[in-house]
């Protein structure tokens, strides 16, 4: 089973990969074309690890909710 520990990890990776993609986002629109498309790049596979940890957050909160 999950922990507390445990649980607060994977909330805060989240939370983590969730602030990165709005700070992508954010710099898309940058002044620099170069740096923009740098951001564009790299917004894909934010959103990527944001979608995994999200869905092992749910697996970790749902397990958590379902056993007790």
């Amino acid at each position: 089973m999950y922990t507390e520990k445990d649980k607060g990890l994977i909330n805060k990776a989240a939370d983590c990969a969730d602030r990165l993609s709005v700070a992508l986002q954010a710099m898309v629109s940058a002044d620099d074309l170069l740096l923009g498309e740098m951001a564009a790049g790299l917004l894909n596979d934010a959103r990527i690890l944001n979608n995994k940890l999200e869905r092992i957050r749910y697996l970790v909160t749902q397990g958590a909710e379902n056993k007790g």
